[in-house]
């Protein structure tokens, strides 16, 4: 990113500058109440009247009380489903709930309502959770308007489909109920309502088909691009054509009105012109935008060009709270209704805001027009000239992706020449000349360090504006949102990714007084949270004081991405490994970026560590998102490390603040103060409060040994396989499908005991599978061990457990997404140790004392009817060689207290070693080898045995760093080769025998 750029960052302003211009006060509902609005409009009498998502109306009397503790609710309506839009017409309530729109009667004038009549239900609802509907402008001949969300049915996909009528639809509903679709194409319109001219405009929130948040001008029989509404236009329906969720349709699209950038909307509400004759200040009939998400006001300075709509927006009041609705009164006070459950936002998260105008101008860029050089820009103050310096202007152009994949980054982005610049009108009309603008883009201009002749400072020193077409020339036909090839499929992005937090968020971590629940920041007390019951957010504010939250499991190399929110003055900080510190701190220096910043690298030692590229920190309140690529350090076969741990990239709200910077150790006062090769993943929670939602972590591994593996299945059929119960196994697509009925699909043999056991896995929504080893052939549910397989079925043990033994809480792997896992059993002294891996991370280890299942077959399951199950890659490594259920280790002579078995294990270079009984300084032992148990070469101590039959081998061990390493010579053998009575030993000497 630019210095220009880094400087408008730093030029943004605070809310206290705004508050000088437009202060913001909230109304007090009820103790207890929940106002989540979703619509607002005036009684006659000035009561303001509030639909709420939980189906409650409201009205407020007084509401323009100077102290908005005069306010008073009254409760009008309740048992209503989800009012997200209402209308005062003639004095009578109309409200559109989910399925319905409603007309709200009190018959004897006691402020209750008394009786409800339906208008209009003819729109389709499935029972998805995302069939919202939302209104409610009513145009100059009283008509209704209702925009349709389309319905997710995969929360990992976030596709949007229309499997009923008009989803994704702008209906238009006449006086007497008469409903007319009108047009098509949209995704989630949650905001809708007409501008001064009284055109119908709806928003748009960004996601599949939206590459960001769109205005968009609504004409009859228009397409806005999402494509899943287009099964329920006639064209469609006649042809029993669905519209693909992948490829673009053909159907021509209309263009938006404004493209709003991701870092000022994510989820944008509705939209109010503002008609108060000057009582809001300098804007006369431009429209204001709610905005969720980032919790602020936007405003927006739309143009026809061409004979379409095209124009700027601005932020204009920030830090307000979860804005979805904005509605002016008629002293010019601008209402904000507030929700954000599910949607996520800005504190607060409910109630109704006020945003008045103190009467003092700011100076700020009131209309902008576009010229065919350029651009022409009025001020509200007439410009200083000292100020107006063209060296620090900069002008971008970029555009978006149109594809299925969830919203876009800035595409092409270049940098627009400024060939000249002028001030006219005053000096109160800056031109800007410009040189290489094209069509189809948005170009973002900033205009640092302007000042008014009274000194004041640009208040907003940034706009974007949307340019479809330029007022002279030929028509474009080129889209700002462009088809491109498609992205990877859904499926090959998520492999590989671990949910640490999803379900069960205490699962995979240790941790004292976290609680899962969802928090925003209290106003009355910003240097805390305030909590409510939900699953939002993760915070350190539970019962008792607080500890770090830990990971359960241990990573090196790693892609880890999360959201974090602070209250003011809050600070924590992510360790990598446990030993490397990213700080999470309210604190965004307004110079150069320092170490200390939110973002930076924390010191180790001498170093100095690392201040993030750009400050991008946008204050307490405001959930932030990061993301990291990292590199563990590596390290010599001896322990000396050779590389120091890497951050390859960081990213914060979708900008790079590090790359390629080399930590050369631990961060002083690190939770893990030595370098490893592996560690875990701590959120610091012992220095304040802090919340975190959605940690995601992909471990990135270097090459595997792949050395004698063995496929199970060949890719092609199931020969050799057998199965039980009812259920129905193909293959397809060098996969084995398993679906239908309860059954189980066993592997040919049944003898395998000490073993590692892999297999790639898919299993859909709502299914349910398992990996069984050790268990024996039968109908009905297996005898044996199961790792199981499982993402989002009711059953609450997860996709690596070891069934009933070691239970898996955590929702670690998404539906629909291939993902690793592997089993390893072995024999042991103190019983079976089994330990599950997911994509080669150890989640589950567990010792079976009882030794439940000594040996068998592998076998795949098949739950219920629905669940569908994929298995690729089903592979066996057979651990060969001796193990402690191979050999009975007793002492010959002794006394019988220190008679000890001597354990069998692998050191990790493919040798093997014995450990030593406790207390002992050296051993002598002999021992006999069975070839039936052994391959026909083995290498004992790095001396190289030929065939063992018969062989009797013996030595002197000695005890080196806790291991008995084998100095072995062949026994002495007869004439016949057959080995002969081994050499006597002390009375310590060890007998192995079969």
């Amino acid at each position: 990113m630019t210095l220009l750029l880094l400087l408008s960052l730093l030029l943004s302003p605070q809310s206290g500058q705004e508050e000088d211009y437009y202060r913001v006060d909230y109304l007090e509902p009820p103790a207890g109440a929940i106002v989540e609005v979703g619509g607002m409009d005036f009684l006659p009498d000035g009561r303001l009247a509030v639909s709420t998502r939980r189906g409650q109306v409201w009205l407020v009397e007084n509401p323009l009380a100077e102290d908005p503790k005069q306010a008073r609710f009254q409760l009008f309506a309740e048992g209503l489903q989800e009012g997200l839009g209402l209308k005062v017409v003639e004095g009578e309530i109309y409200i559109v709930q989910r399925g319905e729109l409603s007309r709200l009667i009190d018959l004897d004038g006691d402020g209750r309502c008394d009786r409800i009549d339906c208008l209009q239900n003819g729109w389709g609802l499935s029972g998805n959770y995302h069939e919202f509907a939302f209104g409610l402008p009513v145009d100059a001949d009283g008509n209704f308007y209702v925009s349709l969300n389309v319905a997710f049915f995969s929360p990992k996909w976030w596709a949007g489909k229309a499997p009923v009528p008009y989803r994704g639809w702008v209906l238009k509903i006449s006086p007497q109920g008469e409903m007319t679709p009108l047009a098509f194409g949209l995704r989630s319109p949650c905001g809708i309502g007409l501008n001064a001219e009284g055109d119908l405009f709806v928003t748009d929130n960004q996601g599949d088909w939206m590459p960001v948040c769109p205005l968009f001008h609504i004409q009859e029989g228009g397409f806005y691009g999402h494509p899943a509404s287009l099964d329920w236009t006639p064209a469609y329906r006649k042809s029993l054509t669905l519209a693909s969720d992948t490829i673009p349709s053909a159907h021509p699209r209309r263009p938006a009105a404004l493209w709003i950038p991701y870092k000022w909307s994510r989820s944008t509400g509705n939209m109010v012109p503002d008609m108060t004759g000057g009582r809001f200040g300098p804007f006369d009939k431009q429209l204001f935008l709610g905005e969720v998400t980032n919790g602020m006001v936007l405003r927006a300075d739309l143009e026809k060009v061409r004979r379409e709509y095209q124009g700027a927006v601005w932020p204009f009041r920030q830090k307000v709270g979860s804005t979805c609705r904005v509605r002016f009164a008629e002293d010019g006070t601008l209402f904000c209704g507030m929700t954000n459950r599910g949607w996520g936002g800005l504190a607060p998260g409910h109630g109704i805001a006020r945003v008045r105008w103190t009467g003092k101008t700011p100076l700020e860029a009131s209309e902008v027009r576009l010229q065919q050089d350029g651009f022409r820009i009025r001020f509200t103050k007439a410009l200083d000239p000292s100020s107006v310096d063209p060296n620090q202007f900069l002008i971008e152009q970029y555009d978006y992706d149109y594809w299925w994949e969830y919203g876009s980054p800035e595409r092409h982005t270049e940098k627009v020449v400024l060939s000249a610049i002028s001030l006219e009108e005053n000096q109160h009309v800056l031109r800007l000349f410009t040189a290489g603008m094209k069509p189809a883009r948005v170009v973002r201009v900033i205009t640092p360090g302007l000042r008014a002749e009274d000194g004041s400072p640009l208040l907003h020193p940034e706009f974007a504006y949307t340019l479809n077409q330029f007022p002279q020339g030929p028509l474009t036909e080129e889209h700002i949102a462009k088809i491109v090839p498609p992205p990877p499929p859904r499926d090959i992005e998520l492999e590989g990714w671990m949910r640490l937090t999803w379900a069960d968020a205490m699962d995979a971590w240790q941790c004292e007084g976290w609680q899962l629940c969802d928090a925003e920041i209290d106003l009355k007390h910003p240097e805390q949270f305030k909590t409510m019951p939900g699953n939002g957010a993760l915070i350190n504010v539970g019962k008792g004081p607080s500890s770090n939250y830990q990971s359960r499991y241990s990573f090196s190399d790693m892609e880890l991405e999360l959201d974090f929110m602070l209250p003011r003055g809050g600070e924590s900080g992510i360790y990598l490994m446990g030993c490397y510190e990213i700080q999470l701190r309210d604190q965004s220096s307004q110079g150069d970026p320092a170490a200390s910043d939110c973002g930076g690298v924390t010191p180790s030692g001498s170093w100095p560590g690392r201040p993030p590229a750009i400050s991008v920190y946008q204050g307490p309140g405001v959930w932030h998102s990061l993301k990291i690529r990292f590199e563990a350090p590596r390290f010599d076969h001896d322990g000396s490390k050779k590389r120091n741990a890497r951050l390859s990239r960081v990213i914060l709200n979708d900008t790079v603040i590090h790359q390629n910077v080399a930590l050369p150790g631990p961060t002083d006062g690190a939770p893990v103060s030595s370098e490893r090769p592996f560690g875990p993943i701590v959120i610091e929670g012992t220095s304040g409060p802090v919340a975190i939602r959605g940690v995601m972590v992909k471990p990135i591994h270097s090459q595997k040994d792949e050395d004698g593996w063995v496929d199970l299945f060949n890719g092609e059929d199931l020969d050799g396989w057998k199965t039980s119960g009812k259920a129905n196994w193909s293959v397809e697509d060098y996969a084995i499908i398993g679906q239908g009925d309860m059954g189980h699909l066993y592997s040919p043999r049944n003898d395998y005991r000490n073993f590692e056991f892999r297999a790639r896995v898919k299993i859909n929504d709502g299914g349910n599978s398992g990996m069984y080893f050790r268990t024996a052939y039968g109908e009905g549910w297996p005898k044996g061990y199961e790792a199981q397989v499982n993402s989002s079925f009711p059953d609450p043990q997860k996709s690596g457990s070891l069934y009933g033994l070691a239970p898996i809480k955590v929702h670690l792997i998404p539906t629909d997404t291939w993902f690793t896992q592997y089993v390893r059993c072995v024999e042991e002294p103190e019983g079976t140790r089994i330990s599950i891996r997911i994509n080669d991370i150890l989640v589950s280890e567990y010792l079976d004392k009882e030794r439940r299942h000594a040996s068998g077959h592998f076998a795949l399951q098949q739950h219920h009817q629905g669940s569908v199950v994929e298995y690729m890659d089903v592979q066996v490594r057979e651990i060969l060689g001796l193990q402690p259920s191979d050999l009975l280790g007793r002492w010959t002579s002794g006394p019988a207290e220190s008679r000890q078995v001597l354990v069998f294990q692998e050191d990790g270079k493919g040798e093997w070693i014995f450990q030593t009984p406790q207390g002992s300084s050296s051993l002598e032992v002999t021992w006999t080898l069975d070839a039936s148990v052994l391959p026909a070469r083995l290498d004992i101590g790095g001396i190289h045995q030929g065939p063992l039959r018969g062989m009797t081998l013996f030595g002197i061990a000695k005890l080196e760093h806790g291991a008995l390493f084998l100095d072995a010579e062949p026994a002495p053998q007869d004439s016949n080769g057959d080995a002969t009575r081994p050499r006597e030993f002390s009375a310590e000497t060890l007998k192995f025998q079969r």
